[in-house]
């Protein structure tokens, strides 16, 4: 039985995407080999870096420590937790305690009820800001940064068109499980979003505006009732027609695992929150990936099917080149988007070897994760958060329900 029209059009389709795909991760490797020869400039003004801490990151003392130990000229670091019972406060407190750090505060900003409790935790660290503070930043608690990522983060604040600047995540599975390296696979392939001129969002785990940026978009009322601290931030710089940059030095690795059910969650909570505060990146991206499913997935079955029973009918030869193109395009992009980590941070342990089978093949993996997650979104705006269950009512109302 040959293939249908609609099929191998279907597949044409993600084919050209494909291509239009990996021509950007061309793009992403030259962004990153030309920010492996940028040193970060004399731009440095007064800033408070904030993280928000709740419960016990895997790592969370080394986390912790690469922030204390990081080099810039006047700042001081805001480590804000729900209270004294929180699980972080003790490794928090007994890394203070051999240390000599003035600038390192604790602060314990009670529950809430109507917003997520990280952007409450944020929204009582700007009540302890020094008046000479011209810079917000802003970063996570699972996070390892470099020395020099608060002077990269700051930097391109120093241009005026900029509203805010950001990095990235990227996971560095510690015991190579199978939901941890597909957690990392998927997750690379949303890094491939960020651009240098103005990227679609900012990051919450690293990213800064100045303090004049952020009172005249007035971020912290676009905070007051929602769950996402980043998506907010992003659509309150964009509404003041400003851009956000991304800087590839400041992109932060997780030193941490999951399980497949961890990654399911996981996922499926960063769509549901995509769909609510940027549903047209939700829309293109679900579009996308049904193509991909279908023409993968349906394609690649149809094909092997007709050939083993039919023979190399010329409909059925086509549209396997097509599904084979697709995975060669997919594959070939994330070799290079692996290559451009690897120039800027060639000390990281990214996968070497046959440890490049995943993340150069498992694409179509990563997309039925993608599917499972974005059909999973559509059916509730309730979503579980580090312990607590929130609804999403709206992207400027949040209702904590536990």
């Amino acid at each position: 039985m040959q293939p249908p029209d609609w099929l191998i059009f279907l597949a044409l389709l993600s084919l050209l995407e494909g291509l239009y795909s990996l021509r950007g991760g061309f793009e992403f490797l030259r962004l990153f080999r030309r920010a492996s020869k940028t040193v970060p400039g004399a731009y440095s003004p007064p800033l408070t870096l904030i993280v928000p801490c709740r419960g016990l990151d895997p790592g969370l003392d080394r986390n912790l420590a690469a922030f204390l130990d990081l080099e810039y000229p006047d700042w001081q670091l805001l480590l804000v937790t729900d209270d004294q019972d929180d699980a972080s406060v003790p490794v928090i407190r007994s890394l203070l305690e051999g240390r000599s750090h003035p600038r390192v505060r604790l602060l314990f900003s009670g529950k809430t009820r109507d917003r997520s409790q990280k952007v409450h935790n944020l929204l009582h660290a700007l009540g302890h800001l020094r008046r000479r503070d011209r810079v917000l930043v802003f970063g996570d608690s699972d996070i390892r940064p470099g020395s020099l990522w608060l002077r990269h983060l700051v930097a391109p604040l120093e241009d005026p068109e900029v509203g805010a600047s950001t990095g990235y995540r990227w996971y560095l599975p510690q015991k190579g499980g199978f939901g941890s390296v597909l957690r990392s696979v998927w997750n690379a392939g949303i890094a491939s979003l960020m651009s240098e001129g103005n990227s679609y969002f900012a990051w919450g785990g690293a990213m800064a505006i100045r303090r004049e940026v952020f009172d005249s978009c007035a971020v912290a009322d676009h905070w007051q009732h929602t769950l996402s601290d980043d998506l907010s931030l992003s659509r309150a710089v964009k509404a003041g027609g400003r851009t956000i940059r991304f800087q590839p030095q400041c992109l932060s690795f997780s030193h941490e695992d999951a399980s497949l059910r961890d990654l399911l969650g996981w996922s499926r909570r960063q769509l549901a929150i995509t769909r609510v505060y940027h549903p047209n990146l939700w829309r293109a991206a679900f579009a996308t990936q049904m193509v991909y499913l279908v023409a993968v997935w349906g394609g690649g079955a149809w094909a092997r099917t007709s050939l083993n029973l039919y023979g190399p009918d010329p409909r059925s030869v086509v549209l396997a080149v097509l599904v084979i193109a697709i995975l060669v395009a997919g594959a070939v992009k994330a070799w290079l988007r692996l290559r451009a980590v690897a120039v800027l941070f060639p000390e990281a342990p990214l996968p070497r070897g046959w440890l490049l089978i995943p993340h150069t093949c498992w694409g179509p993996l990563a997309n039925l994760v993608t599917v499972a997650a974005m059909v999973g979104s559509l059916s509730t705006r309730n979503l579980r958060w580090r312990g607590i269950t929130y609804r999403m009512v709206s992207p400027t109302e949040t209702r904590v329900l536990d």
